[in-house]
């Protein structure tokens, strides 16, 4: 499966509740994500899985996206080189994971 049909799946995916009161979750069509890409408010998940090969090198497993505290973000699940599953929530605009927290001690940039 191409990144670009995931982008298409996980548009249309139904976002399964958090049990944090302080997430507010959005259901998305299809068109609101690629909205959301088209006027810049998110990057695409092609890109950011792009820019996570720097930090996180992996094959996608499953991505979500939601809105968190007015934010978006990626919910993305990984598997590393090495097998490991890694669990990853990145900022949607940046594609950066939270600068406030440790990335999982798997997570490994992209090896030659």
């Amino acid at each position: 499966m191409t990144r670009a049909q995931l982008f298409g799946l996980l548009a249309l995916a139904t976002l399964l509740p958090i049990t944090s009161l302080a997430t507010t979750l959005i259901e998305l069509e299809h068109n609101q994500a690629k909205e959301l890409v088209s006027t810049g408010k998110i990057l695409s998940l092609d890109v950011t899985l792009t820019k996570t090969e720097s930090f996180c090198f992996g094959k996608l497993i499953d991505a979500h996206l939601y809105q968190d505290k007015g934010k978006w973000r990626y919910d993305l699940q990984i598997k590393a080189q090495r097998g490991q599953i890694i669990d990853l929530s990145l900022d949607a605009s940046t594609g950066q994971p939270n600068p406030n927290k440790s990335l999982p001690s798997e997570c490994r940039a992209f090896e030659k």
